[in-house]
């Protein structure tokens, strides 16, 4: 009786848990999306009032930003709020001129060399000094060199050019599997050198490599916070792949410059997964979108992947719900059959 009752109980709570994932998949898309595109139009509608765009535009001309200017010029049309006539002639010109090119190719080959830059060409070209081998031994060479005589050096520049060179050379020994870090890589180190690295995401990354580079497969042996759970070798290198892939996705959907700016709003491997998510959404528009609503826009994205994770977690449970459901009905069915069994060779036993 007990246990037809206890049956019945696990039926109904499997119905309603049915219920709840079909309604929990039909709010599936929308958490994805992070929230619909008419909100996302409203709140930049509210974010560009009167000739705020055209101001964008001028200003991001004025600091050689030109690929940010051509985004602010970009969204004026798409909003339906169309950039001033200076601010298209200011930037027509800002493309067309010699001096900007030749400006741009200054920029470039400056930030090749050094890995310094304060101008969207010097970004270009700093990311693309670090994807090759030359940005790597360029900061062994800086930061090994300061350490060895005791100058203040980079312990995170030094640790992230030691990772690119061993990418290098797994790059040229795979063929090309290791180019998601080497990208990673690079907009991470042109990022701590602009200052748009933010130091939680620095002191986090520098922590994972460690514990990645240890020689023991055990828990780290680095202090951890009071009531936290030691990391283990496999879960900081899990966890430092993972993240590198989202820089690196982050990189090919918004542009390697506009991805080391955007890395001013992650300060956890949880943020780098949403603006993985986020970038996805807005692609080469996402840096004017991030500076326009950034704080309304990325709370969206970390409450929709919060949502989608938790939606997941239930999905399992479920499974785990019915697996153990269809597992008490099989004992249930076996111990019938076994006390059938057993009560029938007592039977033939007791008869003569």
């Amino acid at each position: 009786m007990e246990l037809t009752k206890t049956m019945g109980i696990f039926k109904t709570a499997t119905a309603l848990s049915v219920i709840t994932v079909l309604f929990l998949t039909l709010a599936a898309p929308r958490l994805y999306r992070g929230f619909s595109e008419a909100e996302v139009r409203q709140s930049l509608q509210a974010a560009t009032p009167g000739d705020t765009l055209s101001e964008k535009v001028v200003a991001a001309v004025d600091e050689g930003d030109i690929d940010g200017a051509v985004q602010y010029a970009a969204l004026g049309d798409e909003l339906g709020k169309p950039v001033s006539e200076e601010a298209t002639i200011a930037l027509v010109d800002a493309q067309g001129t010699f001096a900007t090119i030749v400006r741009n190719a200054g920029d470039f080959a400056g930030a090749y060399i050094t890995g310094e830059a304060d101008s969207a060409a010097g970004l270009a070209g700093a990311v693309v000094s670090d994807l090759t081998v030359v940005g790597d031994v360029r900061d062994i060479i800086s930061e090994g060199g300061k350490a060895a005589i005791g100058e203040d050096y980079s312990r995170f520049l030094l640790t992230l050019a030691s990772i690119g060179l061993a990418a290098e050379a797994a790059t040229i020994a795979t063929g090309g599997s290791s180019l998601v870090v080497k990208a990673a890589i690079s907009v991470l180190k042109v990022a701590k050198r602009t200052g748009n690295l933010t130091v939680e995401f620095t002191t986090t990354l520098t922590r994972l490599a460690r514990v990645a580079a240890q020689r023991r497969p055990g828990p780290s042996s680095l202090p951890v916070a009071p009531g936290a759970v030691p990391l283990t070798r496999a879960a900081a290198r899990a966890e430092l792949a993972g993240t590198f892939a989202n820089v690196s996705t982050m990189a090919r959907n918004a542009g390697a410059a506009d991805a080391v700016k955007l890395m001013r709003h992650v300060r956890t491997t949880a943020d780098a997964r949403t603006m993985a998510t986020f970038t996805s959404r807005f692609g080469r528009r996402s840096r004017v979108v991030a500076e326009l609503t950034g704080k309304t826009t990325l709370r969206a994205f970390r409450v929709a992947a919060r949502g989608l994770r938790i939606l997941i977690m239930f999905l399992w449970s479920l499974l785990a719900w019915i697996a153990g459901l269809i597992a008490i009905r099989l004992a249930k069915r076996a111990f019938r059959g076994l006390v059938s069994l057993v009560r029938g060779a007592f039977m033939a036993v007791a008869v003569p």
